[in-house]
């Protein structure tokens, strides 16, 4: 219908706008210069050219600014969830009927090289702008869409704390460790949908401009992470391969962190999100083993004192068999902090951060350093002094007193 078409693409120019003013605003607060008119008429034409190819969707998936998830449920609604806020907003579903669902998810799975079809009735695939798909049909009652929207404007910490998921002495205690150039592990926890990824990849890019040759390497079951090339100029990016028709080229996270990492001299790796199904081992090793100074990555989890928990449950039920006695010592040896983020009426908010302590008498002792206040509606320092190793680490890089809290007291746990 003309009207409706009009009013999508004058949602467009909206959002284009908005994105490229909060650009504007964003370089100038950082001191830095703003985009040639020229180089905005680009990208308002690409971002046209991409809202076109996305069809119905295009509306809702080129609002990365406005939201961060947007699910389909066939012809009868669409959910779109609030970037700041975390709130859902229902909609009318932007397709006329389920079959139209299905046709957008098969069409767009396949130019992605996936199938789905009535043999393959579930997917994932990533569309052109980065917005990553779920989509499911044939064994549900409607074909359904789960899409990730990726925002470029919150990839740095700052802009996360502007967003109130921290405050600045978190800003500055992950920038501390993302600068660090000793042996160090950060694992990030948190629900679906909590902004473990986004975390993650805002502390990557805290990492000093003057370390742009440093080798980094991604390890993806799903691409999400999308460094910048730019920016990062010795960057190998991995991302795991499905079987094809024919049950035959696939080649898992496990296979790439075993056999291929130690050949590329990684300075630093970053895993996507560690699975049941492998990777655990193979990440932890790779640290233990020095084959990398840095390693981070994300795991789905209730709370910090859950991480551990959780990659001892991984590591046993993985293809390779460990004494739990080595998982644990090497999870010990090689995992420094846990920051754990969370879904609240504030947003998705950092909520705790824990040491990782020493392996001793079949535990992993632990130390929470942030801990969620609700009065203050933010992670605040509790009395638990830094550890003299995490101390010694950055130190290397800052003044580790900043991070210490006013009174010191040894309380911690321990897995």
């Amino acid at each position: 219908m003309p009207v409706r078409a009009a009013e999508r693409g004058a949602l467009v120019e909206e959002t284009i706008t908005a994105v490229l003013v909060a650009a504007r605003q964003q370089a100038a607060a950082e001191g830095r210069p703003a985009l040639l008119p020229t180089v905005e008429d680009v990208i308002r034409r690409r971002a046209r050219a991409a809202r076109a190819e996305l069809g119905p969707l295009g509306p809702a998936l080129t609002a990365a600014h406005r939201w961060s998830d947007v699910e389909v449920n066939g012809a009868v609604n669409m959910i779109c969830t609030d970037r700041t806020s975390g709130q859902r907003v229902e909609s009318p579903s932007p397709f006329a009927s389920d079959e139209e669902v299905w046709e957008w998810a098969a069409g767009h799975a396949a130019l992605a090289g996936r199938r789905f079809d009535e043999a393959n009735p579930s997917v994932r695939f990533r569309l052109p702008n980065g917005v990553r798909v779920h989509a499911v049909g044939r064994v549900t009652s409607l074909t359904h869409l789960d899409c990730r929207l990726f925002t470029p404007a919150l990839d740095t910490l700052m802009g996360l704390a502007g967003t109130g998921m921290c405050g600045p002495d978190l800003v500055a205690l992950l920038a501390a460790t993302a600068a660090l150039q000793v042996p160090f592990g950060l694992v990030i926890s948190g629900g679906t949908g909590a902004g473990k990824t986004t975390l993650l990849r805002a502390w990557a890019n805290a990492t000093p401009t003057d370390r742009a040759l440093e080798r980094v390497v991604v390890v993806e079951d799903e691409a999400e992470l999308f460094l910048d090339r730019t920016r990062w100029r010795n960057l190998v990016e991995f991302e795991a391969r499905e079987a094809n028709v024919d049950g035959r080229g696939e080649y898992p996270m496990e296979r790439y962190l075993t056999a291929d990492l130690r050949r590329q001299t990684p300075g630093r790796v970053l895993l996507g999100e560690l699975k049941p199904d492998g990777g655990v081992l193979p990440l932890l090793l790779a640290a233990g083993q020095g084959i990398a100074h840095g390693v981070a990555t994300t795991v789905h989890a209730p709370s910090a004192a859950d991480v551990i928990g959780r990659l001892r449950t991984y590591a046993a039920i993985s293809s390779r068999t460990v004494p739990e006695t080595v998982v644990l010592e090497t999870i010990a040896a090689t995992v420094d902090l846990v920051v754990h983020v969370a879904q609240h009426p504030a947003g998705r908010v950092v909520t705790s951060i824990r040491e990782i302590g020493e392996y001793r008498a079949g535990s992993v002792s632990s130390a929470e350093l942030w801990r969620w206040h609700p009065r203050a509606a933010r992670a605040v320092r509790t009395e638990v002094d830094l550890s003299e190793q995490l101390t010694a680490k950055l130190a290397t890089v800052t003044d580790p007193d900043q991070f210490r809290p006013r009174r010191s007291a040894p309380t911690g746990g321990a897995w």
